[in-house]
């Protein structure tokens, strides 16, 4: 599904998230990009409010890295960027998981900091949610995959041809990491009941299939990654087809609780 349609009628504020484990040589080149961008998309109805970037315990100098890019561009970008840093490793979707709970604007992002997603296309994912009333955009990044390994391309498009088999469903790219919502959204996708690895994002794909929430999808490019990634084929791979089939043939918390809390609204 491509984007369509003007600028948005309505200004309203976004919160991006940013989850970081040992990237000390993407974090600079990532929040760059994104800050030089906050204010063009003013004009295309979206205010940038802040920035939230969550390391999850890294072991190499990214702590460091944060502080010095936000010490040399306080004054050239007029934007909150706040640093939340865990002791530990504790995931990927726990990383993801506080720093949503820390939002404050209208609409929350997330993306990887490791140089794979372009942040300009965020305005664009939030128009499509909107003029589509969907609850979730999400960036498919198999209709234009270019620069994936090889493995992973392989895994993912299996992990989507699952899914779509077994939940009847159309979706392009079931594990992106590249989402916009609403801020009704952000008790329940900072919930204990979500997963705190690497299949967060899975997770959140399957609760809106089995609760018939609608989410659209948008091609987005993806970039090779800067530094090594965290993903584990070998490890990750079952995993994640562990969680489509078993949140196929029951019903776990995570869904019980996001039909509980959309009900009570």
């Amino acid at each position: 599904m491509g984007i369509t349609g003007g600028p948005l009628q309505i200004s309203k504020s976004l919160t991006v998230v940013l989850p970081c484990y040992n990237e000390m040589k993407a974090v600079g080149p990532v929040l760059e990009r994104l800050a030089s961008m906050a204010k063009s998309w003013t004009s295309r109805g979206v205010t940038l409010k802040e920035i939230i970037l969550v390391d999850d315990g890294s072991i190499d100098q990214t702590v460091e890295a944060m502080s010095t890019w936000k010490a040399a561009n306080a004054e050239k970008y007029p934007l909150t960027l706040r640093v939340i840093s865990n002791s530990h490793r504790q995931g990927y979707g726990a990383a993801l998981k506080k720093g949503i709970a820390a939002a404050t604007s209208d609409y929350i992002a997330f993306y990887d900091v490791d140089g794979t997603y372009d942040p300009e296309l965020i305005p664009e994912m939030l128009q499509l949610m909107v003029s589509k009333n969907a609850s979730m955009a999400c960036g498919d990044r198999l209709s234009q995959c270019e620069h994936m390994p090889l493995t992973r391309e392989i895994g993912n498009r299996l992990f989507v041809g699952t899914i779509n088999l077994l939940y009847r469903a159309r979706v392009f790219d079931s594990c992106t990491g590249m989402r916009v919502f609403s801020k009704d959204l952000r008790e329940f996708f900072s919930s204990h009941a979500l997963p705190d690895g690497l299949d967060y994002s899975l997770a959140m794909t399957l609760t809106f299939l089995r609760t018939g929430h609608r989410l659209v999808e948008t091609p987005i490019p993806y970039a090779r990654r800067i530094g090594r990634s965290k993903l584990r084929v070998l490890t990750d791979g079952p995993r994640f087809f562990l969680r489509i089939l078993g949140t196929w043939i029951h019903t776990p918390e995570h869904v019980k609780v996001f039909r509980h809390s959309r009900k009570s609204e």
